[in-house]
């Protein structure tokens, strides 16, 4: 229950929009003999994207849980800058080891696993696909009804980008890893094509891969970047 808190489940992330959802997260003592079980499947819970991207920006940070911003930046009509916003550091939810290991792990799920059908040519990405069955008031979950989802870190690296893909109640196929995973690869193939993509195209030439890259080269990488002292930016 900590962790999943620690990590920003149950809660508000606080961005300045209204009727933002904390979703749910039940204290211990309202849990159930099955509920630790359920729960390590993703069941009992429900979460935001946001809380979701959130989350997952930790693992992407090296185990450090960022305030989420939804606007980066604001001008005047003469192009003066009026804001901008600034990454700042909630907690440490867990430590760069632990989160370098899970990377690796949401590298081989896009390698060998759920999630082969995000692999993209030219760069690593690491992600988790999600099949969950979907909820209807005073029915709890129903049959066939379905929640396919897939996050993906990009480039698996060095992440600049953490990007979800969420369709509920799909016709047909409903895996994650089916059907929520190529459309991540899509977008990350619009965005390295587009000129104006918020991206890091110097540290990317610095990871883009050979074809056939594994989890070995994610290690590799991160060793290499251990013992560099350029600072990158971190995922927001």
């Amino acid at each position: 229950y900590e962790a999943l808190r620690d990590f920003g489940l149950g809660t508000q992330t606080g961005i300045p929009l209204p009727a933002e959802s904390e979703g749910t997260l039940r204290q211990p003592n309202k849990w159930n003999r099955t509920s630790g079980s359920s729960m390590a499947m993703g069941y009992e819970l429900a979460v935001t994207p946001l809380q979701l991207v959130a989350a997952y920006s930790a693992i992407a940070n090296g185990g450090e849980l960022l305030e989420p911003h939804i606007i980066k930046e604001i001008r005047s009509a003469d192009g003066e800058l009026l804001y901008r916003s600034t990454p700042r550091v909630i907690r440490r939810v867990v430590s760069p080891s632990v989160a370098s290991a899970i990377q690796q792990m949401l590298l081989g799920v896009v390698e060998s696993g759920t999630a082969t059908r995000a692999d993209l040519a030219t760069y690593l990405l690491g992600g988790k696909s999600g099949t969950a069955r979907r909820t209807e008031q005073g029915k709890g979950y129903v049959l066939g009804n379905y929640t396919a989802s897939f996050v993906g870190l990009f480039p698996a690296d060095k992440p600049q980008y953490v990007v979800l893909v969420k369709l509920d109640s799909p016709r047909h196929d409903y895996y994650g890893g089916e059907i929520a995973a190529p459309v991540t690869k899509v977008v990350l193939r619009a965005a390295l094509a587009a000129r104006d993509a918020a991206l890091n195209r110097e540290e990317l030439a610095t990871v883009e891969r050979v074809r056939g890259g594994n989890a070995d080269s994610l290690a590799q990488s991160e060793s290499a970047a251990a013992g560099s002292s350029n600072a990158t930016e971190p995922v927001r």
